[in-house]
């Protein structure tokens, strides 16, 4: 189960239309899915802002650690394939995803979300069998 809230962390700043060139590729997705990401780091676990054009979707995955996303602008839909309960997060709404949960995503407008994993790394399980 995905636990959702409408709260967002004082700590996310505001990103500037001058900052849009500092996205490159997600090397980890296929080019086909179309996510970018900046600000990566990694200590003391991985954190970066992402971003996906309206339309796109992510195929069924799941990440081996708890992962939480905060939207920044935009929307999205994720889909919670264990329980098949569909929830929708709007700009200033987050949510926590469990371990091993798996989900797919739906970009519904285009969408800016922070993305923190509870790993160092950036590990994603595709589930394509899932659908």
């Amino acid at each position: 189960m995905i636990s959702s809230t409408s709260t967002i962390s004082s700590s996310i700043i505001s990103n500037s239309e001058d900052k849009e060139s500092q996205y490159t590729p997600i090397p980890y997705f296929p080019a086909c899915l179309g996510g970018e990401w900046k600000n990566l780091v990694k200590t003391p676990y991985l954190k970066t802002t992402m971003r996906f054009s309206a339309g796109k979707s992510l195929p069924p995955h799941h990440f081996p650690c708890m992962t939480h996303i905060t939207v920044l602008s935009g929307s999205i839909q994720i889909d919670d394939l264990q329980s098949n309960q569909a929830y929708i997060l709007y700009a200033n709404n987050d949510c926590m995803i469990p371990a091993l949960l798996v989900h797919e995503i739906q970009f519904l407008e285009d969408v800016e979300f922070e993305f923190e994993l509870n790993s160092k790394d950036m590990i994603i399980y595709w589930d394509l069998e899932e659908r």
